[in-house]
């Protein structure tokens, strides 16, 4: 397994972008109750912050400290100037506590949160035929062998001629 603030660097820019939207769109609608609008549509990513404010909440209040709370307070008072201090707040409470970061890596996964990773095709041809998407998040090296068959060396020794 990655080391907590490998996995929790990347899933808690995830999880805190969706609560920044989410605390956006709570702003949102307090001023469209104050004006007398329609409440604005929540999108996507502010869903998904709803979803994680109150476990991110419950778990700073577990695994911090006085200071890691108030980061919180403030947050939701300010994201945009707190966005950065409450990254610095989980991914350091991430490295003191392994439940505390599988506790956001799981939470960013039932938000169905972009926590990174990089998505692509592959298609292996010969005698292993692979085809079809592969994805996830790697975290160490890949790294792949082919073996040449006769013929392939031929081909390969006719293409240099």
């Amino acid at each position: 397994m990655a080391e907590p603030i490998t996995i929790a660097g990347v899933v808690i820019t995830g999880l805190v972008g969706a609560y920044k939207a989410y605390t956006e769109y709570r702003a949102a609608v307090g001023k469209a109750k104050e004006q007398g609008k329609p409440e604005p549509t929540k999108s996507e990513q502010a869903a998904q912050g709803e979803q994680a404010a109150p476990i991110i909440k419950a778990g700073v209040q577990q695994h911090g400290e006085p200071k890691d709370v108030k980061v919180v307070e403030n947050f939701e008072e300010d994201a945009e100037t707190y966005e950065e201090a409450l990254q610095k707040a989980l991914s350091r409470l991430a490295e003191r506590s392994q439940p505390f970061a599988q506790q956001l890596q799981t939470l960013a996964q039932q938000a169905n949160i972009q926590t990174g990773g990089v998505q692509g095709s592959v298609n292996v041809s010969g005698e292993g035929r692979v085809y079809g998407t592969a994805a996830g998040v790697v975290t160490g090296t890949v790294s792949g062998t082919y073996s040449f068959k006769d013929e392939d060396e031929k081909d390969k020794d006719e293409a240099k001629e």
